[in-house]
């Protein structure tokens, strides 16, 4: 019993310092990446913010925001969040794309201005039987054709980042891509970014 006593307060202690250094792990996965962005030349992928209810279909009134369902108010909270952190990092971003759907547009749009979000119709989400792990080729062509010395940013949704990433991202998580390693393959995951 006296032997259990006396390992047990080392037990604690290694218990402690497991805890201690978990969080510090991901918070140094976040600064290695925040790096690597402020190096510029990478596309960062976003999911749109949070919002009410499912999905929504595909067609009609794509982009007619009036007769869409929009963020949420945490959702709204989040996106300006988001842009808040890019701006505090100084992170160049030399170009934002946005899928057409109006959550993804309005994320954008509240993180990084409304001037600054072409949208794109590649970047809307895989639905309506399309093979979910097949990338759309613009998608590619447009990480492989991106030199800057800024960032590509594309706000688009979950199931496309999920066909690239091959993990569903976290709500408030950011993927940062490359070019994969032959022209046409699928883009290479470089890093994560915890952003909210």
């Amino acid at each position: 019993m006296s032997l259990i006593l006396r390992r047990w307060p080392a037990a604690l202690i290694l218990a402690m310092a497991i805890v201690a250094i978990i969080p510090s792990t991901k918070s140094f996965a976040t600064e290695a990446a925040w790096a690597r962005l402020a190096q510029g030349g990478y596309t960062i992928l976003l999911g749109y913010s949070r919002t009410p209810g499912g999905g929504e279909p595909l067609r009609p009134d794509l982009g007619d925001c009036d007769k869409r369902k929009s963020l949420t108010d945490r959702g709204i909270q989040e996106s300006r969040r988001i842009g808040m952190r890019f701006a505090a990092r100084a992170v160049s971003i030399n170009s934002i794309y946005s899928g057409e759907f109006c959550r993804a547009v309005e994320t954008a749009e509240l993180a990084f201005g409304r001037r600054d979000v072409e949208t794109k119709a590649y970047l809307n989400s895989i639905v309506g039987g399309a093979d979910p792990d097949v990338i759309p080729p613009e998608l590619i062509a447009a990480v492989e054709e991106f030199y800057g010395a800024g960032n590509l940013l594309m706000v688009t949704h979950p199931a496309l980042i999920k066909a690239i990433s091959g993990t569903k991202p976290r709500q408030g998580e950011a993927i940062i891509i490359a070019p994969g390693a032959n022209p046409g393959d699928k883009p290479r995951v470089i890093n994560r970014l915890l952003l909210d």
